[in-house]
């Protein structure tokens, strides 16, 4: 069985340097969506995804000794504040190669905040919980957002964004659609067709044991 998190961690923290592999790409879809959803409009037309992955990544490996805790909740953490010094640090650097008159600088837009037990949207996280395939691993309780971000990988952009700030993020319709230039409808709409295939998803083959139904969606 493969190592979790906790494992790869103490192995890591040993020396091993395919463990710290492996612990980096057990969290790369995590920090494609923190990057992702966090990159104002007009950096994201000055910058490659992909690259700032990359370069977080990197963050990761050559700031680990810091890293002193204990366990996923912590990691998570650590690794969305090193993702928000990237943002701030091509933030600056944009605005400063490209001010224009004012000077003001390029927005970003990584939210601090992460949904906890019982917020609204808490329903679609304790699902992908139980969606993992034996008891031990559910009793091991793996970051709720790390199973979004794994979960959302395979859909389109939009809806994945669109889940990811509402879920993860605890933004609102409204404020979504500031975000995307779009109405509340129009982002509700995206959702809706988001989260139905996000269930065909994680049922799996027809007559999978997994079943998720979107009625937590808001109205």
């Amino acid at each position: 069985m493969a190592d979790g998190p906790l494992e790869l961690l103490a192995k890591a923290r040993a020396g091993e340097a395919d463990a710290l592999g492996e612990l980096c790409a057990l969290y790369r879809n995590y920090l494609r969506m923190v990057v992702r959803t966090g990159l104002g409009p007009r950096l994201r037309e000055r910058v490659e995804l992909s690259d700032v992955v990359q370069e977080a990544l990197v963050e990761v490996v050559r700031q680990f000794p810091q890293f002193t805790g204990e366990n996923e909740a912590a990691l998570v953490g650590w690794l969305r504040r090193l993702v928000g010094q990237k943002l701030a640090d091509l933030g600056r650097y944009h605005s400063r190669v490209k001010r224009a008159g004012a000077g003001t600088a390029i927005p970003l837009e990584a939210a601090a905040g992460r949904l906890g037990p019982g917020e609204e949207g808490g329903r679609l996280l304790d699902v992908l919980a139980l969606s993992q395939t034996s008891p031990s691993q559910s009793v091991s309780r793996r970051e709720q957002t790390v199973l979004l971000a794994d979960a959302l990988a395979a859909l389109p952009s939009p809806e994945a964004d669109v889940l990811w700030l509402y879920y993860a993020e605890n933004l609102s319709f409204e404020a979504i659609g500031g975000r995307f230039g779009m109405s509340r409808k129009s982002i509700r709409g995206i959702m809706v067709r988001g989260l139905k295939r996000l269930k065909r998803t994680l049922e799996g083959p027809p007559g999978g044991p997994l079943r998720y139904h979107d009625d937590s969606a808001p109205e």
